[in-house]
C-alpha cells in the first residue's frame, strides 16, 4: 500500500512523525455499527443543530424590522449581540461540564433554556426584555451544535466521523437558509414575533425525544483516566467542576463582547463605560488563565491545548472565518433593504440559493475528509473562497446587474461550508478521545467569539461611517438632525424620503457596507494566511 510519510507539530511545538494528511490509498475497511437507537439520538441532536442554523439567520433577516418597531435601529445589533454573547460566554463550559456531569444533562440544559428563552423572545413587550431573552436563549444555544457533536464523539469512530459530520452541517446549512429566507416572510405576514415562536415546537420536540435516547456512555462519577482505558473514582463530583475558572471566564468574555458592542455604537470609544469594560474583562481573563493553570479541578480550558503552532494557527483561522461569516450574513440583508430598497421578505429570498453553498461545501468538506483525509488543505481552500466570495461581494456598484446580487453571494457560502467542519477536525485529530469534549467546546468558543467580534466590528464601522458623512452630505436639507436620527434610528424611514434625500441615505449607507465588505475581505485574507501554518493529523488516523 503507497503510504507517504511527513511530520506533525505537536502541541509543545517537538516534530514527531505520522501518515501525513496525504490520502491512505486503502484505508481499513470499517467494522463499526452504529448503537441501538442510533437513528433516534440523531433525529433527537439534529433537531437541535437545525434550531442553531435557523435561529442564527432569522434575526439577521428581521432585525432591521424589530429595530424599527422599537425606533431603536441603530441599537438593534443588541439582538444578536446579547445571543451571542451569552452562547460565547457559556460554550465552552458545555464540554467539561458534559464530562463531569453527563451527556444528558447538559444536553437537556440547553435544549430547555433555548426552548424558555425562544418562548420569551415572543412575549417580550420591549426591546429590552426582548435583548434579555435572546440573551438567555444564547446560553442554551451556545450547547446545541457543541452537545451535537460531543455526542456523535462519544458513538462514532473517528475516522468515520467525517460524513457524520458533513450531514450535521448540511441541516445546519439547511436551517440557515429556512431561518434567512422565511424570516423576513414570517415577519412580514403575521408578524416578527412568530419567527422566535415557531421554533419552540421543534425544541419541545428534540426534548421529548431526547428524553427516551440521549443516555450517559459514562458514569459522572468517573473519568476517563489512561491510554489503557481505566477509569478511576472521583470523591465528589462537585469537586471536579472548575466553578471559580467557569465564573472567571463568563464574566470576562461578557465584559469583553460588552465593550465591543457599546464602543462606536452606542458609545464613543473613549467613553469611560467602554474603557472600563475592555480593562475588567482583561482583568477576568488573565486571572482566568493563571486559575486554569493552577486548580486541583478538571480545568474548563486546559491551557496545554492552546500550545504550539498548530493550536495557535488553526485557532486564529477559526476566529477570522467566524468573523468575516457572520458580518457578512449581518451585512447582507441591510444592504438588500436599503441600497435596493428591498422589503425584509425579497432580501431573505434572495439569500436561499445563495445560502445553499454552505450545506454543499460541507458535504464537499466531507466527503474529502472521509476518503482522503485532506484537512489542512481543506481549511485553506475554504479560506480562499470566502476571500473570493467578499471580495466579489465588496464590488458591487450602487446600480449593479441582477444576475450578480445571486452569483456573487455562492463562493462565500461555499468556503465557509468548507472551512467550519475543516477546522474543527484539523484541531481535534491533535487530542485523544478523552479530550474531545473539550477541544470541541474550544474550537467552538474561538468560533463564537469571532462571530461576536464580526456583529459589534461591522454593525460599529456602518454607525461611524454613518454618523460621520451622512451631517456632510445632508448639508443644507431642511430639518436635517430630525433627518439624520430618522436614518439611523429605523431603516424603513428610507423609504419614505423625499426623493433627493432617500438618494442621499442610500449612497451613504452603499458606501458604509462597501467598506464594510472590503474589511471582512481582509479578516478572510487573514485567515488563510494563518491556515499555512496549522499542518496536523490525517482524519484517518489510526
Amino acid at each position: 500500500m503507497d503510504r507517504r510519510h511527513d511530520t506533525y507539530e505537536t502541541l509543545n511545538g517537538e516534530q514527531e512523525p505520522l501518515l501525513s494528511n496525504v490520502a491512505i490509498a486503502s484505508p481499513t475497511k470499517s467494522t463499526w455499527k452504529p448503537p441501538a437507537g442510533f437513528i433516534w439520538i440523531e433525529i433527537a441532536i439534529f433537531s437541535n443543530v437545525f434550531l442553531s442554523g435557523f435561529d442564527g439567520t432569522i434575526t439577521a433577516s428581521t432585525y432591521a424590522v424589530i429595530g424599527s418597531e422599537f425606533n431603536a435601529a441603530n441599537t438593534i445589533s443588541w439582538l444578536t449581540t446579547s445571543y451571542l454573547v451569552t452562547s460565547t460566554a457559556f460554550q465552552p463550559l458545555y464540554g467539561r461540564f458534559s464530562d463531569i456531569l453527563g451527556r444528558r444533562v447538559c444536553f437537556f440544559t440547553a435544549t430547555l433554556t433555548f426552548l424558555v428563552g425562544c418562548l420569551g423572545c415572543a412575549l417580550a413587550p420591549d426591546l429590552v426584555s426582548l435583548n434579555l431573552m435572546r440573551a438567555l436563549t444564547g446560553l442554551g444555544g451556545g450547547g446545541l451544535m457543541t452537545m451535537a457533536t460531543i455526542i456523535n464523539s462519544d458513538m462514532i469512530p473517528f475516522r468515520e466521523r467525517g460524513m457524520y459530520q458533513a450531514c450535521q452541517n448540511v441541516l445546519h446549512g439547511f436551517g440557515s437558509i429556512c431561518g434567512a429566507s422565511l424570516g423576513g416572510v414570517i415577519a412580514d405576514t403575521i408578524g416578527w414575533r412568530w419567527c422566535f415562536m415557531c421554533q419552540v415546537p421543534v425544541s419541545a420536540f428534540a426534548c421529548v425525544v431526547g428524553y427516551f435516547v440521549v443516555k450517559d456512555l459514562h458514569s459522572s462519577t468517573f473519568v476517563e483516566n489512561d491510554q489503557e482505558g481505566l477509569v478511576k473514582p472521583k470523591t465528589s463530583t462537585w469537586k471536579q467542576i472548575d466553578l471559580s475558572g467557569a465564573f472567571l471566564l463568563v464574566l470576562g468574555l461578557s465584559a469583553q463582547l460588552a465593550a465591543l458592542s457599546m464602543g462606536g455604537n452606542n458609545y464613543p470609544w473613549s467613553d469611560i463605560r467602554v474603557i472600563a469594560s475592555l480593562a475588567i474583562s482583561v482583568v477576568l481573563l488573565a486571572a482566568f488563565v493563571v486559575v486554569e493553570s493552577r486548580t486541583e479541578a478538571i480545568p474548563v480550558m486546559p491551557m496545554s491545548m492552546l500550545r504550539g503552532t498548530l493550536a495557535i494557527s488553526n485557532q486564529i483561522s477559526n476566529v477570522c472565518v467566524g468573523m468575516a461569516a457572520y458580518a457578512f450574513l449581518f451585512i447582507l440583508p441591510l444592504f438588500f433593504q436599503v441600497v435596493l430598497l428591498d422589503t425584509p421578505s425579497e432580501a431573505g429570498m434572495r439569500l436561499v440559493i445563495p445560502s445553499l453553498g454552505t450545506p454543499v461545501g460541507g458535504v464537499v468538506a466531507g466527503y474529502i475528509m472521509s476518503r482522503y483525509g485532506r484537512l489542512s488543505e481543506l481549511v485553506r481552500t475554504g479560506c480562499f473562497f470566502m476571500i473570493l466570495g467578499n471580495a466579489l461581494v465588496a464590488s458591487f456598484e450602487f446600480h449593479d446587474s441582477k444576475w450578480k446580487y445571486l452569483v456573487y453571494l455562492f463562493p462565500a457560502n461555499f468556503g465557509q461550508g468548507i472551512a467550519y467542519p475543516s477546522i474543527l477536525f484539523t484541531f481535534l485529530a491533535a487530542f485523544e478521545h478523552k479530550d474531545q469534549a473539550v477541544a470541541t467546546s474550544m474550537v467552538y468558543l474561538f468560533r463564537s467569539v469571532g462571530t461576536v467580534w464580526g456583529v459589534a466590528a461591522s454593525s460599529t464601522l456602518i454607525q461611524n461611517i454613518l454618523s460621520t458623512r451622512l451631517p456632510i452630505a445632508l448639508e443644507g436639507i431642511p430639518n436635517k438632525d430630525k433627518i439624520l436620527d430618522e436614518i439611523r434610528h429605523s431603516v424603513t424611514v428610507i423609504k419614505d424620503l423625499p426623493p433627493d434625500v432617500q438618494a442621499i441615505a442610500r449612497q451613504v449607507y452603499y458606501e458604509a457596507l462597501k467598506y464594510t465588505f472590503i474589511a471582512t475581505t481582509v479578516v478572510t485574507v487573514i485567515a488563510l494566511i494563518s491556515a499555512f501554518f496549522a499542518r496536523g493529523r490525517s482524519l484517518n488516523r489510526s
